[in-house]
């Protein structure tokens, strides 16, 4: 499980691990957190006796790091990001597979005919129906798209990449994810 690192505005910008989270919180770089407290780090014990301790929440919003805002603009197109945006469905027949060995990545435009590999020209395809869609066009198969490609905001691709995320995570990021958005339904 991740943490989800927010700058000091609350705009999502990575996941990271409990051990960073645990040191954001020990540097005083953590400006607000949110969400259940996922973690308690021991400390020392004090002259008083007491044990000391830091925690952190499932989100936490961090000053002055200095995101790389180009960074974070850039969703990477990867077939499991493609397979997760369009819920694992095959934009040709409409079957839903449940392991990515049945799917395939579809160029709507082949590569072989110019078309690119960007988020609008691809869809998830079984591969039935990409190994009879080739390297032609829909229009010379009498075929239609089943839905449209769309390119995912930072807040969506962070679902995409986020392997186990936590419901104050998913509520928080779903904020940011557009109504067009799969993810949504």
């Amino acid at each position: 499980m991740s943490i989800l690192a927010l700058d000091i505005s609350g705009v999502p910008q990575k996941w990271i691990n409990y051990e960073d989270a645990i040191t954001y919180h020990a540097k005083k770089s953590v400006a607000w957190s949110m969400g259940e407290v996922v973690a308690r780090f021991r400390g020392g014990v004090q002259r008083t006796g007491e044990t000391s301790y830091i925690e952190t929440t499932s989100i936490i919003a961090i000053r002055g790091h200095g995101f790389d805002i180009s960074k974070r603009s850039l969703v990477g197109l990867s077939n499991r990001t493609l397979f997760g945006r369009d819920k694992m469905i095959c934009a040709y027949c409409g079957g839903k597979f449940p392991n990515y060995k049945d799917l395939s990545r579809d160029h709507i435009v082949p590569v072989s005919r110019g078309g690119l590999n960007t988020w609008k020209n691809c869809v998830t395809s079984c591969k039935p129906c990409n190994s009879t869609k080739n390297n032609k066009l829909l229009s010379e198969l009498g075929w239609e798209l089943l839905y449209v490609p769309y390119s995912p905001n930072h807040a969506e691709n962070m679902i995409l990449l986020g392997r186990n995320i936590l419901a104050d995570q998913m509520n928080y990021l779903t904020q940011m994810v557009p109504k067009h958005s799969r993810l949504l339904n």
